[in-house]
């Protein structure tokens, strides 16, 4: 079933209408203009979409009159319209309106999509949202140099780098050298794309960054291991603190936070009773402590342990009454700057947050082939808690 309705009038060319990724979720409809009720479809659709040579035309309920609308944004635009409406002004919009045009101010990413796969893109995925599209139809048309030329006749798109998506492969490749590219893991696709994308890394530095990755030999238990707060000072058995979120990690950097000046915490929520997890919180944190047995440390809570869950690919923290399993532990290490890294036992994982809302973050270890972000790793400055007498 399609999810969107797309009017085609007799004066336009579809084939000259840049495509986009949910062009595979819509059913084009060829209409005589002249007699095109406007107000009849709305009343039957509630939304849809006009094309017109040199823009589209979104309309709605909330604006019947129609919105005029840049080609380029017309991916982005109708994901929105799957919650509402798109041209609702908020803080942190990337729609604006020019010269009577609404647009957005980022240029998208083009993608080469095996058309037998696009449907398998769903209509509400964010990561995929301000994109335009060609598709190829064989696995013998996938050619990235053919595909390096298309791209660099595109000047409205992101110029350096494109993606080339099949199946569940995604590869992002360098326009003007297409021999170097680069197929990030599916759980870091999202990051990976918008980091190249605002020019904050380079296809590049994401294969060396792998490379370094495959030499890193794992954690090693420290028999020695002592855990101190923010200070330096020694902790105990019997004092409580907090886990404050280190400031120079920003969590999803793909949706980078308006809120500022509150810290972020480690907090804990009991979703059902003695079900607890741990997730990102702005301005207050859940008091944890720490228990040494056969000298291993473990972080604790409520009289619970911190451990991770069995997950098959993406584990969360979670409070057991036990003392969990070598294959559930968290490990402790201290960065270079003092600050606490959390890791699953024995592997050379680290924690991530991707936030959700402005103070709410879920916070997991993922488990992939490669289990590494291309950001700085979560860091957590340990606060005491402040006891009175």
């Amino acid at each position: 079933m399609s999810t969107y309705t797309i009017y085609v009038p007799g004066h336009v060319e579809r084939s000259e209408i840049q495509s986009c990724l949910l062009d595979a979720h819509s059913t084009f409809v060829d209409i005589n203009f002249q007699t095109f009720d406007i107000h009849a479809k709305l009343e039957e659709h509630k939304q849809f979409i006009l094309l017109e040579k040199e823009h589209f035309v979104t309309y709605l309920k909330q604006h019947p009159q129609g919105v005029k609308c840049d080609y380029k944004s017309r991916n982005l635009i109708m994901s929105q319209m799957t919650y509402g409406d798109p041209f609702k002004e908020y803080l942190g919009s990337p729609l604006k309106e020019e010269n009577g045009i609404w647009t957005c101010q980022l240029p998208p990413v083009l993608y080469f999509v095996f058309r037998p796969d696009a449907q398998a893109i769903a209509p509400n995925d964010a990561t995929v949202s301000n994109t335009i599209a060609e598709f190829y139809d064989t696995v013998e048309e996938e050619d990235f140099e053919k595909f390096a030329e298309i791209a660099k006749t595109k000047d409205s798109c992101v110029s350096h780098f494109f993606v080339v998506n099949r199946e569940s492969d995604y590869h992002v490749v360098d326009t003007n050298n297409p021999s170097v590219n680069y197929k990030p893991d599916i759980f870091y696709k999202r990051s990976t794309i918008s980091r190249l994308a605002s020019k904050r890394t380079t296809i590049q530095d994401c294969i060396e960054e792998e490379n370094l990755y495959r030499r890193k030999p794992t954690t090693k238990q420290n028999s020695d291991f002592q855990l101190r707060d923010n200070k330096g000072v020694l902790l105990n058995e019997h004092e409580t603190f907090m886990l404050e979120i280190y400031k120079e990690y920003e969590g999803n950097s793909d949706e980078e936070s308006d809120c500022e000046g509150d810290a972020d915490f480690v907090e804990v929520f009991e979703y059902v009773p003695n079900y607890f997890k741990l997730h990102g919180s702005m301005g207050h944190g859940a008091a944890f402590g720490f228990k040494v047995v056969d000298g291993i440390t473990y972080l604790t809570y409520n009289g619970g342990y911190v451990c991770i869950s069995m997950d098959e690919y993406c584990c969360e923290f979670m409070v057991s009454p036990e003392i969990p399993s070598k294959e559930r532990r968290i490990q402790i290490h201290y960065a270079k700057d003092g600050n606490i890294i959390l890791s699953e036992w024995g592997f050379n994982t680290s924690v991530h947050c991707e936030w959700v809302k402005c103070a709410y973050g879920d916070i997991f270890i993922t488990r992939c082939k490669y289990p590494i972000e291309w950001e700085n790793t979560m860091k957590f400055v340990i606060e005491r808690v402040q006891t009175s007498e």
